[in-house]
């Protein structure tokens, strides 16, 4: 290209290494964090949120020279949906509404006890299925 510097200043505030998230059709299930190469958008802990780190993302490579520790940034996070049996935090409430949406009117899914199921963990999912008489059902 000609040009001495191999950098290219940015404006204050660019949107460099920014990934934008449509709040209203995320339902944090984690899928992107599952295929990001670089490690740049992850999740942790218990609490459904996305995480993103602008020094990983592949974008460019520019941030490969950078020489700084950034904090990840949450792009996006819901409060935790919890096992209506035992407490524990399993899904978002947007995940859990959009299974009973998709499952609604599947056969495994028929009656109240089994889409009672879908706001379960699966620990609590898979005892409630195996000792109801649903199990008979499935010719285990």
């Amino acid at each position: 290209s000609g040009a001495r510097d191999a950098h290219l200043p940015l404006p204050e505030g660019s949107p460099f290494g920014t990934v934008h998230i449509d709040a209203s059709a995320c339902t944090l299930c984690r899928a992107c964090t599952a295929v990001c190469p670089s490690g740049a958008l992850s999740s942790s802990g218990p609490m459904p949120r996305l995480l993103f780190r602008e020094s990983s993302c592949h974008q460019c490579g520019y941030c490969e020279a950078l020489d700084r520790i950034e904090a990840q940034v949450v792009l996006h996070e819901a409060v935790p949906f919890r096992c209506i049996e035992c407490g524990a935090p399993f899904a978002s409430p947007a995940m859990v509404t959009r299974m009973e949406r998709k499952l609604a009117g599947h056969w495994m899914y028929a009656g109240a006890r089994q889409l009672r199921r879908l706001r379960m963990c699966r620990t609590c999912r898979t005892r409630d299925a195996l000792i109801s008489k649903d199990a008979a059902l499935w010719e285990l």
